[in-house]
């Protein structure tokens, strides 16, 4: 055999790779990985928001739920630039929003209405931004 016919084995090789390396996960099905989770925290929320337990234990499940949550969308592979930045966003919003939780918790068990406040001036800011992120995110995908 000779020189030329193994450089073109190579050389097919190597385009070959290159097609496939970029034939990786596309926006679409990036957009949708990150929408499973994001759909499965929503509903979630919805279904602990009508339950008829005690709220402070809801809040409690709702925290664990969203580090979960957040756990599991940073585990999300994904490639395209924008979709990360939305995917750290959420995260974000899903720790900001247990943290708060937390402390809302905390403070109604101690009876301190200073702290409670507090608490809930931060949880009502960190689920301020999901309505603003999650237009962005359909938004982006959409496009």
């Amino acid at each position: 055999m000779r020189f030329s016919h193994w450089s073109g084995i190579a050389l097919s090789s190597v385009a070959i790779g290159l097609l496939v390396a970029s034939c990786g996960p596309s926006k679409v099905a990036q957009c949708n990985k990150l929408s499973e989770v994001v759909n499965k925290a929503a509903t979630e929320a919805q279904q602990l928001g009508k339950s008829s337990s005690n709220r402070l234990d809801d809040l409690n499940k709702a925290a664990d739920s969203l580090d979960g949550y957040a756990t599991e969308l940073e585990a999300v592979k994904i490639s395209d630039k924008k979709l990360q930045d939305f995917q750290a966003r959420f995260v974000k919003m899903y720790r900001d929003t247990g943290k708060a939780s937390r402390a809302l918790v905390e403070a109604a068990k101690r009876r301190d209405r200073d702290a409670g406040q507090k608490a809930l001036q931060e949880l009502q800011q960190a689920t301020g931004q999901e309505s603003n992120l999650v237009r962005d995110i359909n938004d982006y995908c959409r496009s």
